[in-house]
């Protein structure tokens, strides 16, 4: 009995651990080194968010056959600020309503090896502006990973 007992928690932690490589490897921990895996435009990472914590990561179709365009929303209590990024040669229409109170800052970012260009849109909440200019400086892009055609 000791015998099957031993074999069957051999056989489960054998099946579980088979179970999780493939999740392990599908991701970096990052979701933007996950996310520019795919696209043709760079994806930067602020490295300063004001104090704001990573609420929500997602990504969204921008037409049939073009990049998604990523977007993040970092909160903190009232502050907050939403993070849009899209390849400059498909720029997806953005909900153009700001609530009172938000302001919408955009820039362009290089692109780096072959991929393009990327236009970033924060619409932060709470965020004074000197805030938003070091968190643009701070936005960076450090991952290889290239889309394969």
């Amino acid at each position: 009995m000791k015998i099957k007992v031993g074999l069957l928690a051999l056989v489960v932690s054998g099946l579980l651990t088979i179970g999780t490589l493939p999740a392990l490897a599908m991701g970096s921990g990052n979701p933007y080194e996950d996310a520019q895996v795919g696209l043709n435009y760079a994806v930067y990472q602020p490295n300063f968010t004001a104090g704001l914590v990573l609420k929500k990561f997602g990504m969204h179709t921008c037409g049939v056959g073009k990049d998604q365009a990523l977007n993040v929303n970092y909160v903190s209590g009232k502050r907050n600020f939403l993070l849009t990024e899209t390849s400059i040669n498909n720029i997806c229409p953005m909900n153009m309503m700001l609530i009172r109170g938000a302001t919408r800052t955009v820039v362009t970012k290089p692109g780096a090896g072959n991929l393009t260009a990327t236009q970033v849109v924060i619409i932060s909440v709470g965020i004074e502006r000197a805030q938003l200019n070091v968190i643009f400086s701070h936005l960076t892009h450090h991952f290889t990973i290239a889309k394969s055609k």
